[in-house]
């Protein structure tokens, strides 16, 4: 038994080590030192046992935070007596962007009878589609106007002969604003990590992990299956946001509202050198 158990923490921290590589290689770049990681790591493993090892009827304490994480009573304390900290304003503009552009390839309302987004007036006319209604279907803090001057600015939309706003992008990049690539990233990635956890925690109902590897590939052969992989990953993206968007306007007027889904995709290039390291690939 204490062999199994051995053996199963020693792939463990194979793992971990392999989940942390690239993470390490990121902060390097940011100029993060170790003693800042483990200061994050430290309040992680707080945070998460307060929240998820709890023990029913009972109060959770300092002392038995202590014990499952192996972090001071003190430390415990001071952690759990901490704000959590609130989106930076960059990161509510990435949120905010992304369920803009979702709604307008999704939501019934705004899209043809081709699936495509509907070049949309700046203002409505009555009870007419528009931009300023599709903002207000989101958002009521922010003014439509402000965001369609930067998104006019990053060229994800224009707008045509007749002044009607027509979307440029099939969903929301953030090309050049790093702390936003940072929100989606932190999002894609850990909602991820919950279902390999969740998963490998033998769960009922296993949530969909599935994914392709191949090595011994040309170069030319590796941009091929990119190109077709990109083209049928963003088809599919787009009918999971149409039926998630039809679905979610029938059910608005149920009671049972409180459940959400994320689906992704990803291409990871990589080229193997001699002594039989993968790294990132270039194009």
């Amino acid at each position: 038994m204490n062999e199994t158990i051995d053996t199963q923490q020693t792939t463990l921290f194979k793992t971990i080590k392999r989940i942390l590589r690239p993470m390490v290689s990121l902060m390097l770049r940011q100029g993060i030192t170790y003693t800042a990681f483990i200061d994050l790591v430290k309040a992680t493993y707080v945070e998460v046992a307060d929240k998820e090892c709890i023990i029913e009827g009972k109060r959770q304490t300092d002392s038995r935070i202590s014990v499952l994480t192996g972090v001071h009573r003190k430390e415990v304390k001071r952690i759990r007596e901490l704000e959590e900290m609130p989106l930076e304003p960059k990161e509510r503009k990435a949120s905010l962007s992304a369920q803009l552009v979702s709604t307008w390839l999704g939501n019934p309302d705004y899209i043809d009878e081709n699936g495509k987004p509907l070049a949309l007036k700046r203002v409505s006319e009555g009870k007419e589609v528009s931009f300023e209604s599709m903002v207000h279907l989101v958002t009521k803090d922010v003014h439509p106007r402000s965001i369609l001057d930067e998104w006019l600015n990053q060229g994800m939309v224009k707008l045509d002969m007749e002044g009607l706003v027509m979307l440029q992008e099939s969903g929301y990049v953030p090309d050049e604003d790093f702390e936003e690539k940072l929100y989606f990233a932190g999002k894609n990635i850990g909602d991820h990590l919950s279902v390999v956890n969740y998963n490998l925690a033998g769960e009922d109902f296993p949530m969909l992990d599935r994914a392709v590897y191949y090595g011994g590939l040309s170069h030319e052969s590796m941009k091929a299956i990119e190109v077709f992989s990109r083209r049928a990953s963003l088809e599919l993206l787009t009918e999971v946001n149409q039926m998630a968007g039809r679905l979610q306007a029938k059910d608005k007027e149920g009671d049972d509202t409180h459940h959400s889904m994320h689906f992704g995709a990803y291409f990871y290039r990589m080229e193997e050198t001699e002594d039989g390291t993968q790294l990132p690939k270039g194009k």
